[in-house]
């Protein structure tokens, strides 16, 4: 097979490698999408909260906030994307790191405001009063959201199949390289598939992948216990919620997911107990929290590179790329549209450069 006539290959059906087939997908690009589960490991248990916030430093926050709008771009080209710009109530971290956070956030652009308890309860109004009056105030953050990010990947992908694309439930298990040394395509369960670039986005999967090619990429796993209520009719949230030990937002759906954080809390000795004291101090939460039925809880293991920040972009082998994350639901959107222009019309865009593997230098090999 001609290499220029190849299809491009994404590893992983998460949220990232989801974006990513569907913006090639988009710029007309030949694509097969091969990964074990539609929707990805990590996706399903994530809190899926769209947001800039994360970002203790400039050109990350940009980088977020980028992404956040492409999120918009994309909501408005797929009507049905799972996306719910609902603002976030910050009423967690100590005063003093509250403040800090709100000044750093209005220098950057941020539309935050201050609430006191009144206009706390206003906007909350299923949640105990008693919350806002230990808290005293809090910070309105409008512009964020969240997204049903395991519908919001297999819509993606769904779409991007309608546009051309190969779907392929099968495990990588290598790379195929021509004489040269490129990469030219994956060797899976199922057999050989041709490639003209690849990209990586398999998250924690991708750690054993590229030691096959005696690269080191600096990722670990790091767990995050959420739970679920069982769906309900009412709205008890408006909001992303953030008290302090406990993250809530309600899905589109009419559950509460909920974790000492919203990367999700330790698990403990015995996640069930941890489940089951969250649950209670849900309920607590709120002036009607005990009709609230406790449905669920998932533990998910997020990919999280050793800085803390995203690994995108070349791999060090011609003709392999690489997008691993925390946060892959923010950043999604944005790394979908930047590693197809590189991949299809050949520019990288400036804000790849922040994020490349290369920045870990020495510890790339094995």
């Amino acid at each position: 097979m001609n290499v220029e006539s190849a299809p491009v290959i994404v590893i992983g059906g998460g949220i990232v490698g989801a974006s990513i087939a569907w913006h090639l997908a988009r710029e007309k690009k030949d694509v097969i999408l091969i990964t074990e589960t539609i929707g990805g490991v990590a996706t399903p248990k994530s809190f899926c909260w769209l947001n800039a916030a994360g970002a203790t430093q400039k050109f990350y926050y940009d980088f977020r906030r980028r992404s956040m709008a492409r999120w918009a771009e994309m909501g408005k080209e797929l009507p049905d994307l799972p996306i719910h710009w609902g603002g976030v109530l910050a009423c967690d971290r100590t005063p003093e790191e509250r403040q800090e956070f709100y000044e750093r956030q209005r220098l950057w652009g941020t539309s935050v405001r201050r609430m006191e308890t009144a206009e706390l309860a206003a906007l909350e109004s299923q949640v105990d009063e008693a919350q806002f009056s230990l808290i005293k105030w809090g910070l309105h953050v409008p512009e964020e959201g969240t997204i049903e990010a395991q519908a919001a990947a297999a819509k993606l992908i769904a779409h991007a199949q309608s546009l051309g694309t190969k779907v392929y439930e099968t495990r990588v298990t290598g790379f195929l390289k021509d004489g040269k040394g490129r990469v030219s395509g994956v060797v899976t369960d199922s057999g050989h598939e041709h490639a003209s670039h690849v990209i990586l986005a398999a998250g924690l999967g991708s750690v054993p992948l590229l030691a096959t090619e005696n690269i080191r990429l600096p990722l670990n796993g790091q767990e995050g216990l959420l739970v679920n209520t069982a769906p309900t009719e009412k709205r008890y949230l408006n909001t992303l919620f953030r008290l302090p030990g406990l993250h809530m937002r309600q899905t589109l759906d009419g559950r509460i997911v909920f974790g000492a954080s919203f990367a999700g809390g330790q698990p403990g000795d015995d996640p069930q107990a941890t489940a089951k004291h969250l649950f209670s101090q849900v309920q607590k939460a709120f002036k009607n929290g005990d009709e609230l039925e406790f449905s669920h809880y998932t533990i998910g293991v997020r990919p999280e590179p050793d800085d803390g920040y995203p690994i995108l972009g070349s791999s060090g082998v011609e003709g392999l790329d690489l997008a691993v994350m925390h946060s892959g639901v923010t950043n999604a959107a944005l790394v979908g549209e930047l590693l197809a222009k590189k991949i299809v019309f050949g520019v990288e865009d400036p804000m790849l450069g922040d994020y490349r593997l290369d920045r870990f230098k020495n510890d790339a090999k094995l």
